[in-house]
């Protein structure tokens, strides 16, 4: 082979672009921007506080699911009795979402802190409701138990 077919050869394989060369590297990380409507709630990802609300900048994530929470990942309830569980629960669940992070992407979540105070209400609602309707069903059956004897 020719000096110059060996130097046009060589100066074809350099400016030949290698496999995947072409193509624009990956992202390895994502972004979440985070809106509530409550100043001043601490706000979770993936049980890591990461500040109060309002959280003005984006943050950068691994791209992935993440929880995001108003309550922290390991919130005690030991000293609730079951029924006061099951609704601490509900609450919890409906202040934590999963988001989507994607690669390079921008996610946006919108949390709700005043969602929580309602289902709060109509927690207490209930529980005075069912106290009312406790202490009746407890007259009706003593006037009943009055009236058999």
């Amino acid at each position: 082979m020719t000096n110059g077919l060996k130097i046009l050869l060589a100066g074809f394989l350099v400016a030949a672009p290698l496999p995947g060369q072409d193509e624009e590297p990956e992202a390895t990380v994502g972004y979440l921007r985070i809106i509530t409507d409550t100043d001043l709630v601490q706000i979770y990802i993936d049980g890591e506080e990461i500040g109060y609300s309002p959280i003005r900048e984006k943050l950068t994530l691994t791209p992935g699911w993440h929880t995001v929470s108003f309550f922290p990942s390991d919130f005690k309830w030991t000293h609730w009795t079951h029924r006061q569980r099951r609704t601490i629960v509900n609450v919890i669940e409906s202040g934590t979402h999963h988001v989507l992070v994607e690669p390079g992407e921008l996610a946006e979540l919108d949390m709700e802190w005043h969602a929580i105070e309602r289902r709060l209400a109509e927690y207490e609602s209930s529980q005075r409701i069912g106290g009312i309707v406790g202490v009746s069903m407890v007259a009706i059956i003593f006037i009943l138990l009055a009236r058999a004897l």
